[in-house]
């Protein structure tokens, strides 16, 4: 758990010095921590969003087969229909997995492309797609509204039973013209079953998969999703946006309603293994201050000393803290 710890303040800590207010964060939290306690609480992925249609989700890719498919077609359902998409350079089937997204979505607009650069440029790179994405589309009928940067591992989910209120209040967010900021959080998942005790695997969609999330949220990240046409750009890690100046009044607290992140960080030794060796070359890549990126650099680190068993240990800590 210490080392599971270390890994979200590392990630506070690296991010910008933005961010909603104690009193905003605190109500996240408890509100979370309610639902999750809660009977209403409930995975739902048959949950339709119409009112996404003309949002953009951006993601950021590097070797990800083992849950990039799984992740188009969640937000899919979800109600996303354009996607723009950066893969760094990927060796294994993350782009056939992509480009067959898009082949069997005729009615998504897929727009994929590779990153020369295989540097460690987060926010540069997700602000760069988003300025892209609204200058592609300045002339369409229906030019981008919002901007959702997600990573491969970051799932949008409705998980209350009331799915009605849940929807209509975030259609309600989308169309209000005060909304800014949807600020969502993670909610930490590990693909292990509680009542086998054993690792498990993406299926075809998550109500099919089984995994356990936290029972409560033990530190609390956010994420966001920011309004196009208002000068906003993401932050390091997508964590919040520069030049905001609304204050609490242009945010919208997603977990409020019932939306969470599902983020699944962690799936195997595998894909830790990989993600490491894939994080740390885009840090050296760029250059940046060794303080950048620090919960990677530990655990590569670590792994280079002790191998796939700092591996397993690394994951059981990440299980354990979602059981």
């Amino acid at each position: 758990m210490k080392t599971v710890i270390l890994f979200f303040i590392s990630i506070i800590g690296n991010s910008s010095v933005h961010e909603p207010s104690e009193h905003f964060q605190q109500d996240c939290i408890t509100r979370f921590n309610d639902l999750r306690r809660n009977e209403e609480w409930e995975i739902r992925d048959d949950v339709s969003v119409p009112a996404l249609r003309y949002a953009a989700i951006i993601i950021l890719v590097k070797n990800s087969e083992d849950i990039i498919h799984v992740n188009l077609e969640h937000h899919y359902r979800l109600g996303f229909r354009r996607f723009f998409i950066l893969d760094n350079n990927s060796t294994d089937k993350t782009s056939f997995l992509i480009l067959s997204f898009k082949k069997n979505h005729e009615d998504a607009d897929v727009f994929y492309t590779t990153d020369y650069n295989p540097a460690h440029r987060q926010a540069i790179k997700t602000g760069a797609m988003a300025t892209f994405a609204e200058n592609y589309l300045h002339n369409d009928p229906h030019p981008i509204d919002w901007f959702f940067p997600i990573d491969a591992d970051e799932f949008i989910t409705c998980c209350t039973k009331n799915t009605v209120n849940a929807v209509q209040e975030f259609t309600n967010f989308l169309e209000d013209s005060s909304s800014e900021v949807l600020v969502f959080n993670w909610a930490q998942s590990a693909l292990f079953s509680k009542e086998t005790r054993k690792f498990t695997t993406f299926s075809d969609r998550l109500s099919t998969t089984e995994f356990s999330t936290w029972n409560n949220m033990k530190v609390h990240v956010t994420k966001i999703a920011y309004r196009a046409n208002h000068q906003l750009t993401p932050t390091e890690g997508n964590h919040f946006v520069d030049n905001y100046h609304a204050g609490e009044n242009g945010l919208r607290s997603m977990t409020a309603i019932g939306f969470c992140l599902l983020h699944f960080p962690m799936r195997s030794i595998e894909q830790l293994r990989c993600k490491l060796v894939d994080g740390v070359n885009g840090l050296n890549a760029a250059k940046h201050h060794p303080s950048t990126g620090g919960h990677w650099r530990y655990y590569h680190n670590h792994y280079l000393r002790h191998g796939d068993k700092a591996l397993h240990a690394f994951l059981m800590e990440h299980i354990n803290s979602c059981l």
